[in-house]
């Protein structure tokens, strides 16, 4: 594209180069002939069956649950920090 930023439009071809284009097919190979047919392959047995029993509760609520033991266990400490503080305050007063 020039400075216009119009596309250009292609060139009509002469009727010389029509002939041209004309001959150049005729010139170019046969196609090629069709394949054979690929056999597909055998249908396979089904899967086996899951040798693991089924976990007897999700694993979304086995993580609930240790997430909920962690936050008990950082208020206990911060509850054990906050009486150490306050007993260490009344012992300055």
């Amino acid at each position: 594209m020039g400075k216009s930023k119009k596309p250009r439009k292609p060139e009509s071809p002469t009727a010389d180069e029509s002939a041209r284009s004309d001959e150049e097919l005729e010139l170019t190979t046969p196609p090629p002939p069709p394949r054979e047919p690929v056999p597909l392959p055998l249908r396979r047995s089904p899967l086996p069956a899951r040798r693991t029993p089924a976990p007897s509760r999700p694993v979304l609520y086995d993580l609930l649950q240790t997430i909920r033991t962690a936050v008990g266990a950082m208020l206990d400490i911060a509850d054990a920090a906050a009486e150490a503080i306050t007993r260490t305050l009344e012992g300055h007063a």
